[in-house]
């Protein structure tokens, strides 16, 4: 399994930036790679689902994000099925005016062997890139509100 973590500090209280992360119909507004998303009514309470159109490397493919456990302002747990699978944490903690956005994002590629070489080679840089583009996505639509 991969773990990837990175955070940013944006100007805003928690309140603005879950009006945006826990909107499913504005994830390819932010998050780098994805291209529709569609929320059932339940999301983002526990159990909710978000389908979703991903392309990277010039591949599109599906997922579906599942809402585990939402502490609205702190947390939020999500698993993602499909071509990868894992679970991202995405935790908020006050900094200075602002919060700290933490997300630490763990997956594994199937394919046994070869497909942890071809993470190594190419999809943990490119997943790295996504989610370091995708949390500075966040932070100028939050703050741009």
């Amino acid at each position: 399994m991969t773990t990837l973590e990175r955070s940013i500090v944006i100007s805003a209280m928690t309140d603005a930036i879950d009006a945006v992360t826990l909107d499913g119909n504005r994830f390819p507004e932010w998050y780098a790679g994805i291209q529709e998303a569609r929320p059932d009514d339940i999301y983002p309470e526990p159990g909710g689902q978000v389908e979703l159109v991903y392309k990277a490397a010039g591949i599109s493919f599906n997922l579906t994000l599942t809402s585990l456990r939402i502490v609205r302002g702190e947390l939020l747990l999500l698993r993602m099925d499909g071509m990868i699978a894992g679970k991202s944490r995405w935790r908020y903690a006050p900094e200075g005016e602002g919060t700290r956005v933490n997300c630490t994002f763990e997956y594994e590629i199937p394919g046994g062997g070869a497909g942890r070489a071809l993470d190594k080679l190419v999809i943990e840089r490119m997943n790295a890139k996504n989610l370091e583009e995708s949390l500075s996505n966040l932070k100028a639509v939050v703050e741009g509100s």
